[in-house]
């Protein structure tokens, strides 16, 4: 299991502890996988990059968003689009298709948000809510699966309490909010919902 901390782990102990009273820790039969902590941390930068990107007409999400695989449409509801992209530039193999659905023309499955929601349980990569698993780099999902109107962001800071192995808090970057990606405030995660209101189901890991 990869380190639960955000961008550094100072800053993350200084952030749960004057936010929280409760800085994040390392619990003792966790061990660092280096080759996962720098696919994370790379998640969590290539998000952090696209902070304020916006639409150039109805759903006109960047470009360069498209551009990393000839399946993705556009124009489009991005959300999903923005995690594929985010996710595909940190390196992981291992992901939601954003291909057409077998026997469901026109729905293209990593566009569909609560698609990976669906993908991550059929993968072992999915954590519901009520776990309490949280890490920098996973996707967060609102919603269920089938709903369409649904919507996911990139986990890029967590907070934990004194345990070390559950959120109580988390930040995300999120794309196709007010037609930009946005950088959103700590929010406890139990709490955790998208501006329409529509509650956060889980998380899909990219380990």
């Amino acid at each position: 299991m990869s380190r639960r901390v955000a961008r550094s782990a100072v800053g993350l102990a200084a952030v749960g502890a004057l936010l929280f009273g409760a800085a994040p820790a390392l619990a003792q039969d966790e061990v660092v996988d280096p080759a996962e902590w720098r696919v994370r941390q790379d998640i969590v930068d290539f998000a952090f990059s696209q902070i304020g990107q916006r639409e150039d007409g109805p759903n006109g999400y960047p470009l360069k968003y498209q551009a990393i695989d000839p399946a993705i449409r556009r124009p489009v509801e991005w959300c999903g689009i923005f995690v594929n992209w985010v996710w595909t530039k940190a390196g992981v193999k291992d992901k939601p298709s954003m291909s057409p659905a077998p026997g469901a023309p026109g729905v293209d499955q990593g566009h569909w948000a609560t698609y990976w929601q669906k993908w991550g349980q059929q993968n072992g990569k999915w954590r519901p809510l009520s776990s309490g698993e949280a890490e920098m780099g996973d996707v967060i999902v609102y919603g269920d699966y089938p709903s369409m109107f649904a919507h996911v962001g990139v986990v890029v800071e967590v907070a934990y309490d004194r345990t070390g192995r559950h959120a109580t808090h988390i930040r995300t970057v999120e794309g196709n909010v007010s037609d930009r990606v946005v950088y959103t405030k700590w929010r406890k995660i139990s709490d955790l919902a998208n501006g329409a209101g529509l509650k956060v189901s889980g998380f899909v890991s990219p380990f």
